[in-house]
C-alpha cells in the first residue's frame, strides 16, 4: 500500500522537467552522465521539503518534494509535480527522485532517470538504485524564505561549450568527471542559469477537528 505521502511524492517531479519541459525542454536542461557529488554520500536539504506552487501562462502548479520512503537508507529525495484540472482533476504525473550538491553556498540537485520504475526499485540496496541511474540532468536552485527559485541551464551553451572542448561530451550531454563538471559549472556562473522558475511555499492546512471535539473559545479580552 502506498500512502498519502508517498502518493504526493511519487505525482510530483516533473517540477523541474514538466515545467521545464513545458515550453524548454529542446532548449534547456544540462544532461550528464553523472552527478555533481558523490551519490552514496548524499545528503537531504530538509528545506526543501513541503509544497510548492508556481503560475506559468495562467495555470497553477504545484511541487511536492519529500524524503519519501521508496528510497530507503539512500538519502535521495522524491519529487512531484500536480497540475489541477480546471474542469477535471487532471494533472500530469511523473515520479523523480534524486539528491542536491551543495558547494560553496550555491544548491544544485540531480534528478536521476532510472531505466526502471521508481515503485519497481522499492527495497533496492543503495548500488542497485545508483546502478539502474541511466542519467542525470543538473539545475540550480535557491531559497529565499518562503520562495524557492529553479534555474535551468542554457542547452545551446552546452553544446558550444563541449564542441569547444571546454568540457568533454557528445552533443549536449555532459560525459565528464565529477571534478570537472563541478569545475565548469563554477567557471562559467551565471551563464549556465539563464532560466528561473519562482515557487512559493504553500502552508500544510490545519488538520481537521475531531468528532465531538468543542471548538476552543477566544480568550476573553480584559477591560480597562
Amino acid at each position: 500500500m502506498i500512502n498519502r505521502r508517498s502518493v504526493l511524492f511519487i505525482v510530483a517531479a516533473a517540477g523541474l522537467a514538466a515545467i521545464l519541459g513545458s515550453e524548454a525542454r529542446a532548449d534547456y536542461g544540462i544532461t550528464s552522465s553523472g552527478p555533481l557529488s558523490d551519490p552514496m554520500k548524499a545528503r537531504i536539504d530538509q528545506r526543501l521539503i513541503g509544497t510548492w506552487r508556481t503560475v506559468i501562462r495562467g495555470d497553477a502548479y504545484y511541487f511536492h518534494i519529500g524524503a519519501g520512503n521508496i528510497l530507503g537508507k539512500l538519502n535521495w529525495m522524491e519529487l512531484a509535480l500536480v497540475k489541477p484540472g480546471k474542469k477535471k482533476p487532471a494533472f500530469y504525473m511523473r515520479h523523480f527522485i534524486g539528491f542536491p550538491t551543495i558547494v560553496d553556498g550555491k544548491n544544485y540537485f540531480n534528478i536521476a532517470y532510472t531505466s526502471k520504475l521508481i515503485p519497481q526499485l522499492r527495497g533496492s540496496k543503495p548500488e542497485q538504485i545508483i546502478a539502474a541511474v541511466d542519467r542525470y540532468d543538473i539545475f540550480e536552485y535557491r531559497l529565499n524564505g518562503d520562495k524557492l527559485d529553479i534555474m535551468a541551464p542554457d542547452q545551446k551553451f552546452i553544446r558550444a561549450s563541449i564542441k569547444a572542448g571546454k568540457i568533454k561530451g557528445k552533443d549536449a550531454k555532459a560525459d565528464d568527471t565529477m571534478e570537472n563538471l563541478l569545475a565548469f559549472i563554477k567557471s562559467v556562473g551565471k551563464k549556465m542559469f539563464p532560466k528561473k522558475f519562482t515557487y512559493t511555499r504553500v502552508e500544510d492546512p490545519a488538520p481537521p477537528a475531531k468528532k465531538g471535539a468543542k471548538p476552543k473559545k477566544a480568550p476573553a479580552r480584559k477591560t480597562r
